[in-house]
């Protein structure tokens, strides 16, 4: 039978190990001390699907103050079972395990910064999985060291924010998880500068 299941610390590191060293390049892995760190702190949240015993999926957030929004941090099928809609199934049940009060915001690589034709067909393809799950094309991006972002939303049900408190958001967000970086290697930002406190 399959069912989510919030993932305690030693079920994390051991999918760390497993799946998240193989599954996400060197320059997008946190380190496990710092996933732990956060954790601990209540600031980090993370869950696996499973199929009785059987890892399927699994997606790390990070939580912001008072827990109002999350960041995907980490979201991935087990190689050999996707594309057959686990992703999907997963991430529609997710909603309701999440304790984000507004919503998630999901990073995905531009597809104009890629380098080579594999790489924008690949970004595309994310970008439509999450599109085709009902997250939108916010108008905020992050240059996020050295890696251009594009920024997505999935909103909770009834709850419809316009761009620009969605553009603040982000920059908060991004304020709070990288502080000592923000504005350095963190940079979030729109093409009609929006302003925000």
């Amino acid at each position: 039978m399959k069912q989510i299941k919030k993932l305690q610390l030693d079920e994390l590191k051991q999918i760390y190990k497993a799946h998240i060293r193989e599954d996400f390049p060197r320059n997008e892995r946190r380190p496990y001390s710092s996933m732990e760190k956060m954790t601990n702190e209540g600031k980090y949240v993370s869950y696996g699907y499973h199929d009785d015993d059987q890892l399927l999926a699994y997606a790390c957030y990070i939580l912001t103050e008072g827990s109002m929004y999350a960041l995907l941090d980490y979201f991935a099928v087990i190689p050999e079972l996707r594309g057959h809609g686990t992703g999907s199934e997963f991430l529609q049940k997710l909603e309701g395990e999440l304790p984000a009060q507004n919503g998630v915001f999901i990073e995905t690589e531009c597809p104009d910064a890629a380098k080579t034709d594999v790489e924008v067909t690949l970004r595309r393809r994310r970008i439509h999985f999450y599109l085709s799950n009902g997250a939108v094309l916010t108008n905020t991006k992050c240059l996020l060291f050295g890696v251009d972002y594009n920024i997505l939303y999935i909103g909770r049900s009834g709850i419809d924010l316009p761009a620009e408190q969605l553009h603040c958001a982000v920059q908060d967000l991004y304020r709070e998880i990288y502080r000592p970086f923000y504005g350095r290697l963190c940079k979030p930002y729109v093409s009609n500068e929006n302003q925000c406190p």
